[in-house]
């Protein structure tokens, strides 16, 4: 009974020997990934932090915001014009310049360009809206993909995306790998433009 006993005892204490070396490994490879006394490793990453360091997500986020204050800019100009247009004619209306044929025209025009911003807007705001749904849907692969091979590299069992709001209320700063999640997401983005 006594050799059990001494048995089990050993068996436990050698166990508990491995998870401290391995959990020591596991913060030497990534700061401070925390885990339980199954060597199940959980850690998380801030998401609005990983918007503001990884490279990629910036690049096409400026991208994004050029393109969206393009096209403002041309709807402010489309209309500005129209507004333009229609100010001059009414001018010339109350002036009695135009005749009944030409004021008929002048409504048309105005018709056209009225019409032709609408299409604008509708077309490129489309076109906008369907880039910015392609291009976070790419964002949202590589977090997935380059989260997965981040967390096989360094043995964790769950990475976490994490934003003040969500449904976890508190998480354990210790397991935050922010950091080194963000340079691997660049370095794994630079390796794939250079491959290109």
């Amino acid at each position: 009974m006594n050799k059990i006993l001494f048995f089990a005892v050993t068996v436990f204490l050698s166990s508990c020997g491995d998870t401290k070396e391995k959990q020591k490994v596991i913060e030497k490879q990534v700061n401070l990934v925390s885990q339980d006394s199954t060597d199940f490793i959980i850690a998380f990453y801030y998401n609005d932090s990983v918007e503001k360091g990884f490279e990629y997500y910036k690049k096409i986020e400026t991208n994004l915001n050029s393109r969206q204050v393009s096209y403002q800019n041309q709807v402010q100009s489309k209309t500005q014009k129209y507004q333009n247009y229609v100010s001059k004619k009414q001018k010339d209306i109350q002036a009695g310049l135009l005749s009944e044929n030409e004021m008929i025209k002048v409504q048309q025009k105005a018709a056209e360009m009225e019409q032709e911003i609408l299409q604008y807007q509708q077309r490129e705001g489309a076109r906008l809206e369907e880039d910015m749904l392609k291009n976070m849907q790419t964002i949202n692969n590589k977090l997935e993909a380059f989260g997965k091979l981040f967390s096989e590299n360094h043995g964790i069992d769950i990475l976490m995306g994490y934003s003040s709001g969500q449904q976890i209320n508190y998480i354990n700063p210790q397991m935050d790998v922010t950091s080194a999640f963000i340079d691997f997401l660049n370095a794994e983005q630079k390796k794939l433009e250079e491959g290109l």
